[in-house]
């Protein structure tokens, strides 16, 4: 894909940018709230209840900072994790809703042409866009009306 098409492409994935962006800023601060809530639960669920046994127990230091470590190592894991899959929901919300708002961008095109003078336009949405009921039933006026 040459350079020019792909900017295009990119600039693309954005056809409502106010509808796309609180779609995917809601998906994003969600995640946020899900990866601060699972770290203040992991550490005060799992790094006290640590803490309390290490700190009574007979181990030897070495084996207790290990444990911490260990710790630490995993509870970094569960952020990076959570993140990973926030980002992830992020970018499938935001083909999900591409495929939203190209469907009522078209239809508003549409509906600006017939506005125009062209009562032969008709909405034709790519076979997985969303809204292919409404473009039918949209399709189905605009016939009824240009026999009557």
């Amino acid at each position: 894909m040459t350079e020019s098409r792909l900017q295009r492409s990119n600039r693309n994935l954005f056809i409502m940018p106010g509808f796309q962006g609180r779609m995917i800023l809601f998906v994003l601060l969600t995640g946020v709230v899900c990866t601060a809530l699972t770290g203040y639960l992991y550490y005060t669920y799992v790094v006290d209840s640590y803490d309390v046994i290490l700190r009574h127990s007979s181990l030897p230091q070495e084996l207790k900072d290990q444990r911490y470590h260990d710790l630490l190592v995993f509870g970094a894991s569960l952020g990076v994790a959570t993140i990973v899959a926030t980002l992830a929901v992020s970018v499938w919300a935001l083909f999900i809703t591409h495929r939203a708002a190209g469907s009522i961008y078209h239809l508003k095109r549409v509906i600006d042409e017939i506005r125009a003078g062209n009562l032969s336009a008709r909405v034709h949405l790519r076979e997985k866009d969303e809204f292919q009921d409404l473009a039918r039933s949209f399709n189905e006026m605009m016939d009824r009306l240009g026999k009557g």
